[in-house]
């Protein structure tokens, strides 16, 4: 049931970021799709924001044991809970500091990107979509192939 859902906000969220792209492509001309274009990309935006807060519902409150990891030794109450290892206001803190902390790396990429793509004479689309994700990727990547090799793969549940 878990993978259902993700799957179905997967697909809603594919749908409502294509709906607006074939929108403005189907008509004659870009000029007569520009605004009702812009009203469906909002509409679809709201949509999205209400699936993911009624998909924070589902997950955290109504069916919360669908999402719960299940335990080897569920009979066995020997084993202590886990504790935090910081409390919630400086988690929070954490969590706004690097949130800054990435916004600003994010403009000297998006920066990078621009001007890579001038000297380099190709588009900005192909270095962000194409050549960026790879290139970010590649360590991850590596790190698969080594540890393959190596017969040292670790399950994620």
């Amino acid at each position: 049931r878990q993978a259902d859902v993700n799957s179905l906000m997967l697909l809603l969220a594919l749908l409502c970021h294509l709906l607006p792209l074939l929108f403005t492509y189907s008509a004659a001309s870009a000029e007569l799709t520009v605004e009702p274009s812009l009203y469906l990309s909002r509409a679809s935006s709201i949509v999205m924001l209400v699936a993911y807060f009624a998909y924070l519902i589902f997950q955290l409150w109504t069916h919360r044991q669908l999402f719960e990891a299940e335990d080897e030794g569920e009979g066995e109450n020997n084993e202590a809970e886990e504790e935090a290892v910081i409390g919630f206001w400086s988690g929070f803190a954490w969590l706004a500091g690097m949130t800054v902390f990435i916004a600003l790396l994010s403009e000297y990429v998006v920066d990078t990107i621009e001007d890579a793509s001038d000297s380099w004479g190709l588009s900005v689309s192909f270095l962000s979509i194409i050549l960026l994700p790879i290139v970010g990727n590649a360590a991850e990547h590596a790190g698969a192939i080594i540890f393959a090799f190596k017969n040292k793969l670790v399950r994620i549940y």
